[in-house]
């Protein structure tokens, strides 16, 4: 009878958990999957300015001083305190090597389920790492829209918010639910989605934090500069969080510097509320004209007036309306074009899902114009108007014969894209690399 009944079912109960956590520690012996520095590492924020640029760049200021730590697997009760102890570890070894992170990142994008016994764990990992080593922010990337793996709302409870800054903290960063309408700084905002697919991915906003200029309503102290930076953040791509990362690298060092990149990357449309008349005022015009200036200067690097407006005057200016194509994927190229206003959308026609955002002051079609290579994908105007500085072959050809050292300045353009793509996180395993930057 006892052996049929109750003491049975416990054995066997008993015999089935033994297995699963011997099953789990022989699949994965180890709950972090690898750790880096994102020096390597690129986000979706192409054009970000020169005094931007420069910080992330600085060996003690910039990407050196985001930890990335991937995880994988399932995180349960047998191996979270593994996972704590490892990453505890890893920061002792940092601040011993004197490179401390500013930001640590946790992903958890590879990480199958976590138990609620566990994720009561990662919630103490978080405060033991803001408090035993001054990391300013830890960014958790759950991988998914709707938050984490497990039942235990652990998004909400690592989720700091302006409220829980880091005591002691002299900088912050405020959340787009903070600012109101007049303020000096500008969120890129998603009217209606676009397609089931493309939503999330507009709202992404590069552009979870931004540096905020608090001579207005928020303070008494004009001319003051003050970023709220919490003491930890969600993400949902890695992608995501490396952008949130570099915005407050660049925040903690000037948060002056991070409102001008957003106001350069993320300009209000001039030509909002203009009509749908094709050709612009003059004061439009004479915008667009600085504006675009103000891009090719930012772009070609080393450049001066000269051959700025050498560029320039090669540029044709062109007006779309939203839903236009501004070419189709497997067109022959015959022109890059200078995205001056209004937003874009760069699609595969043949992989539902792949698509890529274009913003103000990037360039567009280089690869095609300059290699020959056909359209290698569909470019749609998303935004109500949009204004693109269209420079043709011919022209371009012109300027190549004509004077090589201006061309050239297209030429890093392309190279400096290419190799942002290379190093983009989405591009490849982290720590499961078969082509690396060289």
């Amino acid at each position: 009878m006892t052996l049929a009944g109750m003491d049975a079912a416990l054995v066997a109960g008993f015999i089935a958990a033994l297995s699963t956590y011997a099953v789990q520690s022989i699949t994965y012996q180890h709950p972090i999957k690898g750790a880096m520095c994102a020096a390597t590492l690129r986000s979706s924020a192409w054009n970000r300015s020169g005094e931007a640029q420069k910080i992330l760049l600085d060996k003690k200021k910039g990407r050196e001083r985001i930890l990335v730590i991937q995880c994988q697997g399932h995180i349960f009760f047998g191996n979270s305190t593994i996972l704590k102890e490892s990453v505890l570890e890893l920061l002792v070894e940092k601040r011993k090597s004197g490179d401390d992170p500013i930001v640590v990142i946790l992903d958890f994008t590879h990480v199958l389920a976590i138990d609620s016994s566990s994720a009561m764990t990662i919630e103490k990992l978080k405060d033991s790492i803001i408090k035993s080593f001054g990391v300013e922010v830890v960014i958790f990337v759950c991988g998914h829209e709707d938050g984490f793996r497990c039942h235990y709302d652990l998004s909400l409870k690592v989720n700091g918010g302006a409220a829980k800054k880091r005591e002691g903290s002299s900088k912050r960063l405020l959340d787009p639910i903070d600012i109101g309408e007049e303020d000096p700084i500008m969120f890129e905002t998603c009217k209606a989605p676009i397609h089931p697919n493309t939503s999330r991915a507009q709202a992404r906003a590069s552009v979870t934090a931004r540096a905020l200029d608090v001579s207005n309503s928020h303070s008494g102290y004009k001319n003051a500069v003050m970023a709220d930076i919490p003491n930890s953040h969600v993400c949902e791509t890695l992608d995501d969080a490396l952008i949130f990362a570099e915005d407050v690298l660049v925040a903690v060092q000037d948060a002056m510097i991070l409102q001008n990149d957003v106001d350069d990357r993320f300009r209000s449309n001039i030509l909002e509320g203009s009509g749908m008349a094709v050709k612009c005022s003059k004061t439009q015009q004479s915008s667009l004209e600085e504006i675009a200036r103000a891009f090719l200067t930012s772009l070609c690097t080393g450049a001066n007036a000269n051959e700025i407006d050498k560029i320039y005057r090669l540029l044709e200016p062109e007006m779309y309306y939203c839903n236009d194509i501004v070419w189709a994927q497997g067109e022959e190229s015959k022109s890059l074009k200078l995205i001056v206003d209004g937003s874009l959308l760069s699609l595969l026609e043949d992989e539902d899902g792949a698509r890529e955002s274009c913003y103000p002051g990037s360039i567009v079609g280089e690869l095609g114009l300059l290699n020959g290579t056909r359209r290698l994908t569909t470019l749609k105007v998303i935004s109500d108007k949009a204004v693109l500085y269209s420079l043709s072959q011919e022209k371009w050809q012109l300027l190549a014969c004509e004077d090589p050292k201006v061309a050239r300045f297209i030429d890093v353009i392309a190279i400096r894209y290419l190799s942002h793509r290379i190093q983009h996180v989405s591009n490849h395993n982290l720590f499961g690399k078969r082509s690396l930057p060289v």
